[in-house]
């Protein structure tokens, strides 16, 4: 007989309920951190907070068996709400609010929830709404419940479906059990620390919340953002010592390629939902191999997990084994074993049918004569084709039926086919998958008698989730046919793919790059790229796939992507790029006075009224910018120089939400210390809307009783042009301007001495702190250009009366004590690729290294002690150092680096990058090609023979801190915050002489 089959090795675990799991860890570790973050509990608190809510659920009437939605995001309350309804003796149905509302309606419907628990924050949701407190409330203190029996369902998820409508899977507890403790492939212990990224709505949310919080392990609840950017992720996994890691496939590909070190110093690296591919698996194993790289394999209704194989060099693909208390059959169509064909599992784990869909169920859930005397045994019916090897392991080969997984998911194509001939202007549709491996889209075809291809897709995005919304819409005059009149695939995919996009040969191209660059993967003429899911990165890769296609020169780089960021849609970025091809265009054509404009504005009257701010001994501060790394420092020092409350303007969903994201920025950059609630006030806004976004029952406020202003936000972005940045820096300043004036608050304004590379590149040698700004046009850059032309703004309101400071640190650099630097900041992505590459180029750059604590310590005491009168403050080291200087400190801890001369470098770098395109270096590139003037390139205007000698008079005759030198102990401090938080990899070689070639 050929099945793999185990038992489930914690013989007890098939008579206790999750609950029963759960309180038993409770109970066995009251004072261990179950939950972290801005709301984390010990399990003490979090077992107390469960049998709460439990009893509140019980006391509400809710019968034993049912099933309740649950409303939210992750995090604590979410968890108090699924272990209290588990505890409760009913089942969780896990609504994400970004699901479209028709979408969850019939969530909510085809599980049959008897109520929606709404978490705090999250919208309403159709059916009885059950408020979180009012069922915290509701529990009050009282006996505690009797243990519940673990018969009910643990929970229902939805998975793609043929009808139209998603389909409902119930999965047993034992299944979730199972899956949980001794499952034969994931031993958690109490000392992990499991992350928790994953939509509460999609199955991986069991694999990251169950087995951490029955096995006594932390688990940390993160923005699922992080999962995008590979240096968000991995600078979380390090500030949070994440253990066990659970990704996505096409996630774990992405990661795989742009930086496979992540994942170095893992216990487990999960991996699962699609195939994996081998040269992903290799590059992390030889990169950044955790201690357990785990492919798991599983569909829904087998409870997350069915089989699963520990990845080696050797072995890197196969889906592995059955875990605990699973049973996996090959099945050839006849219904006989074999060596390939169907996979079929049986268990514990595996649910019993889908919820109101016997026809369905009975196709997927059926009973085969496989037992070991011939016995029906009831098994799933996974669709997927899978073939034994000769080492008993299972390997995926393909799908039996039209199901296709898609960047994680899995995704029924007549479900979107049945939802798109609801529409009353289409008379026929297909929907097939076009693309492989990562750069599989959906591409749907339509014969229709009103080809508005727009109108369908919001028609799509208001009935399905996005992962399901086609990249491509075709308008057709009728579906192509066999003779036999079925669907001919082949005629379809000869049809073109992006009949939506602009016409033409480069238009195509355009769109199509455009489609398989976007996470969203649509590509409508009009629609905005950012609104897409592109940033940065993306723009750059765009940028360099349509040069590559075309057969545009580098020279003609820099324009395309200010094109792209100026104007980011599709119509407009074709258009340039046609004119590119047609007239060889290089220059970067914009109006040399465009900054002009900004700097003249309606100046507030500065009038005075009501109570004198009082600046030296400050009662309430307001502070922009405190989720940044400066921002963040200046918090911390406001703090402990004054007693002020400090109201910080956030950009949140609300006040909770607010004080996560301030909390969260002092753990990033290294500030243990809790924020005191009492003293910090959240100020929810946002610099790029009028009036700061504030309500007037904010603004006034604040506009009544600060007593001094710092104004230390700015979106910081080297890539984006000035257009893109002058709302939140230009315009922010100008509405933080008006919330001075009524009072004459006293306004220090964070700048940096960026503003002055432009005079340097003309010829200016000296800059001293009251020299008038010059030569904006050959800044070169959006960022120091909207802080050039903000200082003017900020002038101008000096000149009307208004107090004022500037403040203009130079290089932002780590702490003085834990070393916390911001490492995605330009230079460290420099320092990085240089070890990389094992190259530095010969270049005189100059490093003067301000330590964040020292900028904030100094910005703060000015404050305190010099009346704001229109002056400027040069926050720049009088010692400092060159880029040799650190390169030799890389070398003395063991990296093995040679330095040539620039150009030369320049052209190594992109040849680096051209086999890295996904390098966080990549949109940096700018900065070494772009030239502000013949000779200068962008970084050369930071070189010790280009920058002015950078006076600091008035700072010294202010007084103030001492700024430590750029010396080798604060050099070695940073390289070793390099190593250890894993930004740089640490060399293996010994240390090397110092050496240039």
């Amino acid at each position: 007989m050929r099945t793999d089959e185990t038992s489930d090795p914690v013989g007890e675990l098939s008579g206790r309920s999750l609950g029963e799991l759960f309180m038993a860890q409770f109970r066995r570790r009251p004072d261990r951190p179950a939950i972290a973050g801005a709301d984390g509990v010990t399990y003490a608190e979090l077992g107390a907070l469960v049998e709460r809510f439990a009893r509140g659920l019980r006391r509400l009437g809710l019968p034993a068996g049912a099933m309740v939605g649950v409303a939210g995001d992750r995090g604590r309350d979410a968890c108090v709400a699924i272990l209290g309804a588990v505890s409760a003796e009913l089942g969780y149905v896990p609504l994400d609010p970004s699901l479209p509302a028709e979408r969850l309606h019939s969530m909510v419907a085809d599980s049959g929830a008897v109520a929606v628990i709404r978490l705090p924050g999250a919208k309403a949701v159709d059916g009885r709404m059950l408020e979180f407190a009012d069922i915290l409330d509701a529990g009050g203190h009282g006996p505690a419940l009797p243990p519940p029996t673990g018969t009910t369902p643990a929970y229902v998820m939805f998975t793609s479906g043929t009808s139209g409508r998603p389909k409902a899977v119930a999965i047993p507890q034992r299944g979730v059990a199972r899956l949980s403790i001794g499952n034969g492939f994931l031993d958690i212990e109490p000392a992990d620390r499991v992350l928790h990224a994953s939509s509460l709505s999609f199955d991986a949310s069991v694999l990251e919340m169950w087995p951490a919080l029955l096995n006594g392990a932390c688990l940390v609840p993160v923005a699922s953002d992080v999962l995008l950017s590979a240096p968000a992720l991995h600078e979380v996994l390090r500030r949070e010592r994440i253990s066990v890691l659970f990704l996505t496939t096409s996630i774990f590909h992405h990661m795989a390629a742009q930086r496979p070190e992540l994942f170095a110093g893992l216990r487990y690296a999960i991996t699962g939902g699609e195939a994996l591919q081998p040269e992903a698996a290799r590059r992390v194993l030889e990169h950044g191999r955790p201690a357990h790289l785990v492919n798991a394999y599983g569909p829904t209704e087998a409870a997350c997990v069915a089989t699963a194989h520990v990845v080696t060099v050797e072995s890197p693909d196969a889906i592995g084994v059955p875990i605990a208390d699973t049973t996996c059959y090959v099945v050839r169509p006849d219904g006989t074993l074999a060596d390939e064909g169907e996979l079929c599992v049986a268990g514990g784990g595996i649910a019993t049918g889908y919820l109101n869909a016997a026809e369905e169920s009975a196709d997927r859930f059926v009973r085969l004569p496989v037992g070991p005397s011939g016995e029906l045994v009831p098994v799933y019916r996974t669709g997927d084709v899978v073939r034994r090897r000769a080492d008993g392991r299972l390997e995926f080969v393909g799908r039996r039926d039209d199901q296709v997984k898609i960047r994680g998911f899995r995704i029924e194509p007549g479900e979107i086919r049945a939802v798109l001939t609801s529409h009353p202007s289409v008379a026929d549709a297909a929907v097939v998958v076009r693309g492989d491996g990562g750069t599989r889209v959906l591409a749907a075809y339509v014969a229709t008698t009103a080809p508005d291809t727009q109108d369908l897709l919001e028609f799509l995005r208001a009935r399905l989730p996005d992962h399901m919304v086609p990249a491509t819409v075709t308008v057709l005059d009728r579906l192509p046919l066999t003779a036999s009149g079925k669907l001919d695939h082949g005629a379809l995919a000869a049809a073109p793919a992006a009949a939506r996009g602009p016409t033409g040969t480069v238009a195509g191209t355009v769109a199509g790059i455009w489609a398989s660059v976007l996470p969203s993967g649509h590509a409508e003429p009009d629609a905005d790229f950012f609104a897409g899911g592109g940033n940065s990165l993306l723009a750059v890769q765009l940028v360099a796939q349509v040069q590559e296609e075309l057969g545009l020169d580098d020279e003609h780089n820099y324009l395309l992507i200010t094109s792209l960021l100026n104007e980011p849609t599709i119509r407009a970025f074709t258009s340039t790029v046609e004119n590119v091809r047609r007239t060889g265009a290089v220059a970067d054509v914009v109006a040399t006075d465009r900054w002009r404009p900004d700097i003249v504005w309606d100046v507030p009257q500065v009038t005075h009224a009501g109570p004198e701010p009082g600046w030296r001994t400050p009662r309430h501060v307001f502070l922009t910018g405190a989720t940044g790394f400066l921002g963040a420092y200046l918090l911390r020092e406001l703090l402990d120089q004054t007693g002020a409350q400090i109201h910080a303007l956030v950009r949140a969903r609300d006040v909770t939400h607010a004080y996560s994201r301030l909390a969260e920025a002092q753990r990033r950059y290294g500030i243990d210390r809790p924020l005191p609630v009492e003293r910090v006030l959240p100020v929810l806004g946002d610099l790029a809307q009028p009036r700061l976004g504030l309500t007037d029952a904010d603004w006034e406020p604040q506009a009544a009783h600060a007593d001094v202003i710092h104004h230390c936000g700015a979106e910081v972005n080297f890539l984006y042009p000035y257009e893109k940045l002058r709302v939140a820096n230009v315009f922010g300043t100008q509405e933080i301007l008006r919330l001075a004036a009524h009072r004459a608050i006293p306004v220090h304004h964070v700048s940096t001495l960026a503003v002055v590379h432009g005079m340097g590149a003309a010829g200016l040698r000296r800059a001293t702190e009251d020299t008038p700004l010059d030569n904006v046009e050959l800044l070169g850059m959006g960022y120091p250009e909207s802080k050039w032309v903000a200082e003017e703004v900020v002038r101008g309101a000096a000149g009307a009366g208004l107090p004022t400071v500037i403040h203009r640190p130079y290089e932002i650099s780590g702490d003085t004590t834990g070393f916390a630097w911001n490492s995605g900041a330009a230079l460290c992505e420099l320092f990085r690729i240089i070890t990389e590459m094992e190259l530095a180029p010969d270049l005189d750059l100059a490093l003067n290294l301000v330590p964040v604590d020292y900028v904030a310590a100094a910005i703060v005491q000015l404050g305190l002690t010099q009346p704001a009168v229109g002056q400027t403050y040069h926050l720049v080291n009088p010692r400092e150092a060159l880029l040799s200087d650190l390169v030799d400190r890389l070398r003395a801890h063991g990296h093995r680096i040679r330095t040539i001369d620039y150009p030369a470098w320049i052209e190594q770098m992109l040849a680096y990058l051209a086999d890295h395109p996904g390098h966080p270096f990549t949109p940096l590139t700018q900065l070494y090609t772009k030239r502000v003037t013949p000779e200068i390139t962008l970084q050369e205007l930071a070189c010790a023979r280009i920058t002015p000698q950078l006076d600091r008079s008035g700072l010294d005759a202010a007084g103030g801190p001492v700024c430590p030198p750029v010396d080798q102990e604060l050099l070695d401090g940073y390289v070793r915050y390099f190593h250890d938080s894993g930004f740089i990899v640490r060399p293996t070689a010994a240390p090397e002489r110092a050496d240039h070639a």
